[in-house]
Formats: structure tokens, sequence, C-alpha cells
């Protein structure tokens, strides 16, 4: 009978237990009803071959990544390929040459870093032939520059030395108290040439307008008329008779050659 009492207890303690983990155990969620009944394990192809494509490029990648370690030579492999070339957005045969491009690098770094270095050292010597070539360059026209402001210069210099004896020879012609020899005789050229160009030059001063140059004209005009120069001149004037004619063949040339400059004005 005491048995019975314990063995009734026992079943009534386990009878409310197990109602307890039922109130708290929680529910399962709801999954439709399937029209096939899925194998465990199964995915479609698509994702299937998409995830080992994936995970041969995870691999090969990781495999890279390994073998190249810290080496600074690879730290900047990617900041020269540029953005294009980022693996992300190649294709298989891109991304498989991408490797072997770089694992052929890795493997050669020495003789590549060599031939940088030879082609940079190339590079600078070039530039600095180049340098060197634009200086000379430079040297030279400032040279050429330097003598043709040099010959302006001295081609001023001697024109106004040319005018300041040419205007003294004319002061002295003009005294009839003097005895006029061939060294005395004015011309209006430059130098010792003896021609259009020369007098034309002579005569035409840049530095003048266009009203006063003609003036000029006029007056060496004036002076140089055969006969006038004949009449007041060529009586003073003490030489061989060859002398004389060399001169008055002299005043009919230039005579000439002012009647051409005034008809170009």
């Amino acid at each position: 009978k005491l048995r019975y009492k314990d063995h009734d207890r026992k079943e009534h303690y386990h009878h409310k237990h197990k109602s307890k983990e039922k109130r708290h155990k929680k529910e399962k969620p709801y999954k439709p009803p399937t029209l096939y009944e899925e194998e465990e394990g199964w995915v479609p192809p698509s994702v299937s071959h998409k995830d080992e494509d994936e995970a041969w490029r995870a691999h090969l990648f990781d495999a890279m990544i390994d073998d190249e370690g810290q080496d600074p030579f690879y730290s900047n492999y990617e900041e020269h390929v540029g953005r294009s070339n980022q693996p992300a957005a190649m294709s298989d045969e891109e991304y498989r040459q991408y490797i072997v491009d770089g694992m052929y690098r890795r493997k050669h770094a020495d003789e590549i870093a060599a031939k940088e270095k030879r082609q940079a050292a190339r590079e600078k010597k070039r530039i600095e032939k180049e340098k060197a070539r634009q200086e000379q360059e430079r040297q030279e026209a400032e040279r050429i520059r330097l003598e043709n402001v040099y010959r302006q210069l001295e081609k001023v210099k001697k024109n106004e030395t040319a005018r300041i004896e040419y205007n003294d020879k004319w002061n002295k012609l003009e005294d009839k108290n003097s005895v006029l020899y061939k060294k005395d005789i004015p011309w209006p050229i430059i130098g010792k040439d003896f021609s259009l160009e020369s007098v034309k030059t002579f005569i035409i001063d840049p530095k003048f307008s266009p009203e006063e140059n003609k003036k000029s004209v006029r007056k060496e005009q004036t002076r140089y008329h055969p006969d006038k120069f004949i009449t007041r001149y060529m009586k003073r004037f003490e030489g061989s008779e060859k002398e004389k004619e060399r001169i008055l063949t002299r005043i009919n040339e230039i005579s000439g050659w002012l009647n051409e400059i005034w008809s170009q004005m």
C-alpha cells in the first residue's frame, strides 16, 4: 500500500514536469509543403559553378599572397598596373595571365630590378644629353644674337662717324679760300661701297619722318648737280686731269642715284 502511494506520487511529479516543458518549448516555424522532396546538400548548377570559380580564384590569390609575403617590390605592384587591371574587373584569362605575370616577376625580381635600373640609367643619361644639347643651342643662339647686336652697333657707329666726316668735308668745300684735293671731295656713302644702295642707306635715316628724308634727298640733289658742282668747287681743285675726270664721273653717278631715290619716295 505504501509502494502504491509512492508510485502515484512519482507519476504525478513526472507528469507535472513534462507539462511545464511542453509549455516552455518553442514552436517550430511553419514550412510550406513542396511538390518534390529536396535532397540534402543540393544547390543549383549555376550557383555551384560560380562557387567553384570563386573558390579557385581565392585559392590562387591566397597562394600568390603567401608566395609574395611582404616583399616591398610587390607591395606597389598593383599601384602600377592601374585600376582597370584589378582582379575584380578581369576575365578568367586576364586573371590567369595576371597571376602568371606576378609569379614570374616575383621569381625574377632581381633580374627585373637590374633591368629597370639600367633603363633608368639610360633614361637619365638621355635626359642629361638632351639638356646639354639644348644648352649648347641656347649658347649658340645667344652668341649669334650678341654678334648681330655688336654688328648693328658697329654699323650705327660707323654711319655716325661717316656722317661727321661727310659734314666736315662739306664745310671745307664751302670755304672759298680753301684748296681742294681728291681726298677732300665728300661722298655720301658708307665705307668704300660706291653704289645706289650705299647712297640710299647713307641719306635715308630710319629715325626721320618721310618728309624729313625727302628734304635730305632734295638737299643732296642740289649739292651734286653736275653743272653747279663744277662751277662752284672744281675751279679750286688741284690734281691731275685723270683724277678730275674720275671725280666728275662719280658726281654724275651720284646725281643719277639721287634722282632714282627721289622717284621711289
